[in-house]
């Protein structure tokens, strides 16, 4: 399934659970119809009229979905545009915030690092700092800059014209003809080489940044920063980092974890586990969760002394069922002596999903505690391979 078919199933999650008193329009619902079966013109049709109807009182809600159906069919400049009406018109709309996600999407797929570090890290001056920056003509003064107060490192981020282009090299001269029998050579001449014209600042499209500075909060800096992370990483990961471990915002920081474990650099993974051990407990299931995607021995080894260790039952329960989904047998085996009692009914749990039918053996055979044992006999009737099938006629 497509990326933007998730998007789009979670967007009519949202708007389910975010809907107003004020039922749809029949326009309005024959759109979101449309949307779901992925026929983008045809619902762009029906929200423009729902948009214009200034007596519609959904407008707000339609000029979103446009400018979603817009950004589904490649006309970016129109979605840019509709978001920046909707903002226009209804700036304390609830659909104002995922329209700035949408605008994320859409300087992502432009490939516009540019727009997102404006996105990510906003000039900490005047709401107007977001100004799109004033083309300078050829040959003239550049106007003075506005003094901006001083922001520490890493937050300043200087959004740069892009560099002038490299001139291609000059085309060898070719080889010249002999003179004529008694006239004298001609000296040869360097190849002229034309200077490039100055680069004006790229020009920023209505609605491709927004309105004013109290737009960007952090959710939406993390998603731009998601799209920067591969090509900046060293300047990503530091920022993701801060957001991750501030114990102050658990879920701005979950989010941050989940972004940052989607980079392979060694130094945002470590971040994840040093959030796992020390941030507040929501995020630091997320994040052992998201270790478990790592797949290395190394963070097997975080997850067990976790495990082991951590005296948060949820913290804990949440390593041992995510070493059980990475196929951990052996560490959990260990485990299974070296938790509270209550936890080993987890732990039979994970090495059911571990495929651990020699484990679960071991301990419905061994086990004095009956509910253990009737725990372990259970998950292998679950489990049902032929070893556990057959453990179980011959031990009924």
């Amino acid at each position: 399934m497509k990326k933007s078919v998730f998007v789009l199933i979670g967007l009519l999650i949202s708007a389910s659970a975010m809907a107003g008193p004020a039922p749809d329009s029949k326009r309005l619902a024959a759109a979101k119809d449309y949307i779901a079966d992925e026929q983008w013109n045809r619902a762009i049709a029906e929200l423009q009229v729902v948009a214009a109807d200034a007596a519609d009182p959904n407008r707000d809600e339609a000029l979103f979905w446009l400018a979603h159906s817009q950004h589904q069919v490649g006309d970016h400049m129109a979605a840019l545009g509709t978001v920046a009406r909707l903002e226009r018109l209804f700036p304390r709309s609830r659909w104002v915030r995922p329209a700035n996600s949408l605008r994320v999407e859409i300087a992502q797929r432009l490939q516009r690092d540019d727009v997102l570090w404006v996105l990510a890290v906003p000039p900490a001056t005047a709401p107007d700092a977001l100004t799109p920056p004033t083309a300078v003509a050829p040959g003239s003064a550049p106007p003075a800059p506005r003094a901006a107060p001083a922001q520490p490192a890493p937050a300043t981020i200087v959004v740069k014209a892009p560099p002038a282009p490299t001139p291609r090299p000059p085309a060898l001269a070719p080889i010249p003809s002999p003179p004529p029998s008694g006239a004298p050579p001609r000296p040869e001449r360097a190849p002229r080489l034309i200077a490039p014209a100055p680069m004006t600042p790229m020009a920023w499209p209505e609605g491709l940044l927004p309105a004013g500075a109290e737009g960007l909060d952090t959710d939406l800096k993390i998603e731009a920063l998601v799209g920067l992370l591969e090509a900046h990483s060293e300047r990503v990961i530091p920022l993701l980092r801060d957001i991750a471990l501030d114990t102050k915002n658990p879920a701005e920081a979950r989010r941050a974890v989940f972004a940052l474990a989607q980079s392979s650099r060694p130094e945002a993974r470590n971040t994840v586990v040093e959030a796992a051990r020390r941030g507040p407990n929501m995020v630091r299931i997320a994040a052992i969760r998201e270790i478990g995607r790592f797949g290395e021995p190394a963070f097997t080894t975080t997850l067990v002394g976790i495990a082991r260790g951590d005296n948060d039952a949820a913290v804990r329960d949440t390593a041992i069922v995510t070493l059980g989904r990475t196929g951990a047998r052996v560490p959990l085996r260990t485990l299974y002596s070296q938790v509270p009692p209550a936890a080993r009914f987890t732990v039979l749990s994970a090495l059911s999903t571990a495929k651990g039918d020699d484990e679960l053996i071991r301990i419905a055979t061994s086990e004095r505690d009956p509910r253990l044992r009737l725990r372990a006999r259970q998950q292998l009737r679950l489990l049902g391979t032929p070893k556990a099938v057959k453990y179980l006629e011959d031990n009924p």
